[in-house]
């Protein structure tokens, strides 16, 4: 797709991990390192295959795998403590990064839907000098209902004061982009730093 072709929407709504940052390896060696342990070993796949849910959803669908998870909320405050060391490691995707920023100097609005927790989410932001260009956070705290649910990003419209057709939905993983046409958003499906696809609604 052409960039300008993102010029009708007031809204940008970008995920996060994966996204705007390449984080989605430091999150997959944390679940990994945690399982081990545990005392089990997990394919590190599986992480890339469920980006975008929540923490706490992961831990569950570990553990109702089979694996000895224990108390899910404990096995996931260990693989953020895992994940919190890293988090100065975290590389750019600038190209997307420079989208962000061009529709914020255009006067659109800007926000973050994320799986992630808050505390990490404005820890990253803050860290990549992003924060000052978001408009509205929201995080896994925030919604009962994670992606491929399409609670995120409506509140994330919502906080923005937007209506769904006038936002654009950025994302790398499959439940994001479920999330975003199951919320009846446009979806730009990105890749390490590149545009994949772009999903349009039929309205």
């Amino acid at each position: 797709m052409q960039i300008s072709a993102l010029s009708k929407y007031k809204g940008f709504i970008f995920d996060l991990d994966g996204t705007l940052i390449n984080s989605m390896p430091y999150h997959a060696k944390a679940w990994r390192q945690t399982s081990n342990e545990y005392g089990f070993d997990i394919d590190e796949q599986l992480i890339f295959d469920m980006g975008g849910a929540s923490s706490l959803d992961i831990a569950l669908h570990l553990k109702n795998m089979g694996n000895p998870v224990d108390d899910p909320k404990s096995f996931v405050a260990r693989k953020i403590q895992i994940f919190t060391e890293h988090i100065e490691e975290l590389e750019d995707f600038k190209s997307i990064q420079s989208i962000l920023i061009d529709a914020k100097k255009r006067g659109c609005k800007i926000a973050i839907g994320t799986g992630t927790r808050e505390p990490n989410a404005l820890k990253i932001l803050i860290l990549k000098n992003l924060m000052c260009y978001v408009d509205a956070l929201v995080t896994s705290e925030l919604v009962e209902k994670h992606k491929p649910h399409p609670d995120t990003f409506l509140l994330a419209a919502k906080k923005l004061g937007l209506k769904n057709d006038e936002c654009v939905v950025f994302e790398d993983g499959q439940l994001g982009i479920l999330a975003a046409i199951n919320g009846g958003f446009d979806c730009v499906e990105v890749s390490q730093d590149r545009i994949k696809n772009f999903y349009e609604i039929d309205r």
